[in-house]
């Protein structure tokens, strides 16, 4: 039985979930009443135990980058809960390498999965929001949160962070997340990022559940920028 809190009833699809991030922001969602499809590539991730939950959990192991898994990720979150209200797209990668070695390979990598992986899996879970409700007319609020990173708006390679890839593929997901915001909102969807920097990942649980509860109904196309003041030095 789903039990209350601010997302009861509400159905959540979470990337990434099987560790950091996107683990705890499955287990923020299931304590706040979500039922939630955790999904990840790390099938062991996914078995170890969610703890504490007052909704209910389904798992599905997939490859953001591919679309088929994208698709069927999505569809195992609507068919196993009737709908999908809410996705948060923790997975990614990182890598650091210097930029005059960095091989075509590792690149294409960091792109396929923090890039592609978050257009891939936005694309599957808003056709099946748009299908249900395709006017965004009165019914379940509908939101979309996208990690990105600090790194989508600044460099921090002379600091010991070589990741040309990593920043390129960080803003990628902000400006997605942008370009979202306008093209779903006539179907009611808010579409956000959240810009981590090296953070505790429950801090980044709370505001992701922020960012897709009635709080934020007013709040669309923004990155919220969690550093502890980082960028602002």
């Amino acid at each position: 039985m789903t039990g209350g809190g601010r997302l009861a009833g509400r159905v959540a699809l979470v990337t990434g979930a099987a560790s950091g991030i996107g683990r705890a922001t499955a287990q923020r969602f299931l304590d706040e009443g979500a039922r939630v499809a955790a999904a990840d590539l790390n099938r062991d991730g996914l078995a170890a135990e969610f703890g504490g939950a007052a909704g209910e959990l389904i798992t599905v192991a997939g490859d953001v980058s591919r679309p088929d898994d994208a698709a069927r990720m999505a569809a195992a979150a609507a068919e196993g809960f009737g709908a999908i209200d809410i996705l948060v797209n923790c997975a990614g990668i990182s890598r650091f390498t210097n930029f005059l070695e960095l091989p075509l390979d590792e690149w294409q990598l960091v792109q396929d999965v923090n890039a592609t992986g978050t257009f891939l899996i936005a694309q599957a879970v808003a056709r099946h929001m748009v299908a249900e409700r395709p006017d965004g007319g009165p019914g379940r609020t509908r939101a979309i949160v996208n990690i990105a990173s600090i790194e989508a708006h600044i460099v921090v390679a002379s600091s010991g962070h070589p990741q040309v890839h990593y920043n390129a593929s960080k803003g990628a997901v902000h400006m997605i997340t942008r370009a979202l915001a306008v093209e779903l909102a006539p179907h009611g969807i808010r579409v956000n990022s959240i810009c981590p920097g090296v953070i505790e990942t429950e801090d980044i649980a709370a505001a992701a559940l922020f960012l897709v509860s009635e709080d934020a109904s007013y709040i669309t196309g923004e990155a919220l920028v969690v550093d502890g003041g980082f960028m602002v030095q």
